[in-house]
């Protein structure tokens, strides 16, 4: 047999071990395919289930135990109809970049306030352009507003721009601002730029904040249409944190019921001056507007005029009695028979006249 005989047939066999070994890396590869799928415990009787189990367990713990995003809490800045600066809560939807926390800030203010006793810190036709976090300043915002800006009273650019840094230098990230009409620097009724601006040299009319706005669930009681009786209705109110409740409670029983099967007890035109808490009674003070529909009724109206307004109150833990004054001066037993009531002395709450409640 020559040479070249031979050598073609130990090509042969390499070819052949070659086919040998492709296949039987191919079945390997599958095997570890299926390890990866199955998992190593399934594949190899020695790994006890409680090892398996315990890893599972392991990935489930650490999975929950994860911190979770955070609502972010925002004191918005404004002012009230009187002059007076206070602040509304808002919570964000959790956002990682700092650039959307801001624009979402910026809306709310362009938004205006979601309380009724707030006004709005942005003029209509006042646009914000654009902001941006600068880098060469570290903690400041560049704030560029619309060229309208410009045109608004000076007052309203003071209170635009106080409010604007209350509200922003909430965030962490941010402890003053910068402002820009258009392309150029911001300038004050004097001509003079604003610069940068801080809590520290940004001031508000009074103290801040001199009206922080919540909500209140309150029981309000009013006379149903038949005058049968009382109906408590479940009422959320505007409250100020800041001040006690019962004043809040006062001016929504006397602006009536929201349903129209319910009638108001209290002529809407009452004026009162609230007391202070002496232990467990209120001193409640009207006009004589009040003590003049109260006695110009007949006994039903005068019960149901008295006790919508102690059942509310009484609605408070703290209060168990209510006295009523006019003009600041304690209501004297009736010798000419307009009055049904004693009304001298503080009054407690009266059950048996409740008959229903809604919302």
């Amino acid at each position: 047999m020559s040479k070249k005989t031979r050598k073609s047939k130990g090509n042969k066999k390499r070819i052949r071990r070659r086919h040998i070994l492709s296949i039987v890396s191919i079945a390997l590869l599958v095997c570890v395919g299926v390890v990866a799928v199955l998992g190593f415990g399934e594949l190899f009787s020695d790994t006890p289930p409680q090892v398996q189990n315990q890893a599972q367990q392991n990935i489930q713990d650490d999975t929950q135990n994860r911190p979770q995003a955070q609502t972010l809490s925002i004191n918005f800045y404004f002012r009230d109809a009187d002059g007076r600066w206070g602040s509304e809560q808002r919570q964000l939807e959790p956002m990682d970049d700092n650039t959307d926390i801001v624009s979402a800030i910026l809306q709310g203010i362009l938004d205006g306030p979601q309380t009724e006793a707030f006004l709005p810190s942005i003029p209509d036709g006042v646009h914000i352009e654009g902001a941006r976090i600068r880098t060469s300043i570290e903690n400041t915002l560049l704030v560029t507003f619309s060229r309208s800006f410009a045109d608004i009273d000076p007052i309203d650019m003071t209170l635009a721009i106080s409010s604007l840094v209350y509200t922003l230098t909430e965030l962490d990230f941010i402890d003053q601002l910068e402002f820009y009409i258009g392309e150029e620097p911001m300038l004050d009724g004097q001509g003079n730029t604003f610069g940068l601006r801080s809590r520290e040299n940004t001031s508000l009319a009074e103290t801040v904040p001199s009206w922080i706005a919540d909500t209140a669930t309150v029981i309000l009681y009013f006379p149903d249409e038949q005058m049968m009786g009382l109906v408590g209705e479940i009422r959320v109110i505007e409250v100020n944190r800041q001040e006690d409740i019962w004043s809040f409670i006062l001016d929504a029983l006397i602006e009536g019921p929201v349903s129209p099967d319910l009638y108001p007890a209290i002529p809407i035109e009452t004026t009162f001056v609230l007391g202070e808490l002496m232990g467990d009674t209120i001193s409640v003070s009207f006009g004589h507007d009040f003590y003049d529909a109260l006695s110009s009724g007949g006994s039903a109206d005068e019960s149901f005029m008295v006790y919508s307004l102690v059942n509310t109150l009484t609605t408070l833990p703290e209060i168990r009695r209510v006295q009523i004054f006019i003009d600041g001066q304690p209501i004297q037993p009736d010798e000419e028979g307009n009055l049904h009531m004693d009304l001298s002395g503080p009054i407690e709450r009266n059950e048996s006249l409740i008959i229903g409640y809604m919302d």
